[in-house]
C-alpha cells in the first residue's frame, strides 16, 4: 500500500486493525487497496527487515499490493461495498493458490522506496489483470503494474544503509499465496483497516 511518487512523503500508518470490520460504510468513502497476503513465517521475516530499515512500517500488514499502488489506483469512491466484495470474491475464486519466492532488492527510480521482487511476477500480474477487469472501478495510476513487497518507504538511506539494502540476504524459502484482502486507509487518522478477506480458489459461502 504505497505510492510510487517521487519526492512525496507518504503518511505513516500508525495502527492497522487486522480484524474484519463489521461497521464499515455502505459505500467506498476512503482510499482502499486490494492485496495478496504473505503468510507466516515469511511475513515475520519481512517485518524484521522493516524494523531494521523502516520501523514505522513494521506494524503494517505484510502483503503484495495488486490494486492501489500501480497499474490502477485505489478503489473509486461511491461504489457499494457489498458489490465490490462480490466482484472481488469471484476473482479470488477463479485463482488457485500459488507458490512464490523472492528474487532481489530493487528501488523505484527517484524515490526512497526499496522492495523485494519475485521470481514469478506473472502470477501477480495475472491477479492484477483480473481485478482491473473485474467490474470494480478504480482511480487511475500513472505507473505500470509492478508486483513488489516494500521493505523501506520513507526515510532517506545513508551510504551504509544503501549497501545493507542492496546486499541484504534475501529470504529464499518458498511460500504459498492463498488469501486476498481489502484494506481501507484513513490518511487523517493514519489508520488502515481490514474490510474483507477471500481465500483463493474457493467460492464465497452463501449468506445464511
Amino acid at each position: 500500500m504505497d505510492q510510487q511518487k517521487p519526492e512525496e512523503k507518504n503518511p505513516l500508518i500508525r495502527t492497522c486493525s487486522r480484524e474484519l470490520s463489521e461497521a464499515h460504510p455502505a459505500t467506498v468513502s476512503s482510499p482502499a487497496y486490494i492485496v495478496l497476503d504473505i503468510p507466516s513465517p515469511m511475513a515475520e521475516k519481512i517485518q524484521d527487515y522493516r524494523r531494521k530499515f523502516d520501523a514505522e512500517r513494521a506494524a503494517l500488514p505484510v502483503e503484495i499490493t495488486v490494486t492501489g499502488s500501480s497499474g490502477v489506483g485505489t478503489i473509486s469512491p461511491g461504489q457499494n461495498w457489498n458489490e465490490v466484495f462480490d466482484l472481488v470474491d469471484k476473482v479470488a475464486a477463479s485463482i488457485s493458490p500459488f507458490e512464490s519466492e523472492f528474487y532481489k532488492v530493487e528501488r523505484f527510480e527517484n524515490t526512497n522506496i526499496f522492495y523485494l521482487t519475485f521470481r514469478n511476477p506473472s502470477k501477480y500480474e495475472n491477479v492484477h489483470k483480473k481485478l482491473a477487469n473485474s467490474g470494480v472501478k478504480f482511480d487511475p495510476s500513472p505507473f505500470p503494474y509492478k508486483p513488489h513487497c516494500t521493505i523501506k518507504l520513507v526515510s532517506v538511506p545513508d551510504d551504509n544503509e544503501l549497501l545493507e539494502l542492496f546486499f541484504m540476504e534475501i529470504p529464499r524459502s518458498r511460500f504459498v499465496i492463498d488469501t486476498l484482502s481489502i484494506y481501507s486507509f484513513d490518511p487523517k487518522e493514519l489508520r488502515c483497516e481490514l474490510l474483507h478477506k477471500a481465500e483463493l480458489g474457493k467460492p464465497r459461502s452463501p449468506a445464511v
